[in-house]
């Protein structure tokens, strides 16, 4: 009896760890800006935009930048991802920050994460980017749907950070669809 009651513990606690380290729906937010929020409610958080390049792809219809370091694009008036590559303020709702250790942030969101490599540019699509990034990104997703479908409810949330000699020097907070 004892040792059932031992193994029953062990699996509970096992279970309890791998949810724990799974990211909520509540983290894909950055500054306070989280993915689908209506653009008007943006611009009342921040203000006017520095400026406004417009869009550049069928699924980012508009985009907007805040002085150097912050952009965020638009699909249909609702938030489709948020960039940040300096350390201003703006952070997601755990605490990462540009400038943070990768150390902190998989201590943060779980190793449940997979890794590209950014040698050029960090999306080489966005002709307007910020700024080119060098480095390792490392993306935590969460998917919504198993079946996907044209509804832009049917998409992937991923966080991810740019890293180079083990700082983040970017996030991003974004949208994927798979069939673009």
């Amino acid at each position: 009896m004892k040792k059932l009651f031992m193994m029953t513990a062990l699996i509970t606690v096992m279970m309890v760890a791998s949810v724990c380290s799974a990211i909520g729906r509540n983290e894909f937010s950055l500054g306070g800006i989280y993915l689908n929020m209506p653009y008007n409610s943006v611009i009342k958080m921040y203000g006017q935009p520095t400026s406004h390049p417009g869009g550049w792809a069928q699924l980012v219809t508009d985009c907007i930048k805040y002085g150097n370091d912050v952009e965020i694009g638009f699909c249909n008036k609702k938030v489709r991802y948020v960039t940040v590559t300096a350390n201003n303020g703006w952070k997601t709702p755990s605490g990462v920050y540009v400038g943070m250790s990768i150390n902190d942030v998989i201590r943060k969101y779980g190793s449940n994460y997979t890794t590209e490599n950014q040698s050029v540019r960090f999306d080489h699509q966005r002709e307007h980017l910020l700024t080119s990034l060098e480095g390792t990104q490392y993306i935590w997703t969460q998917v919504r749907n198993d079946v996907y479908t044209y509804d832009p409810g049917d998409t992937s949330y991923r966080v991810s950070v740019v890293v180079s000699n083990g700082v983040v020097n970017a996030i991003v907070l974004d949208q994927i669809t798979p069939e673009y």
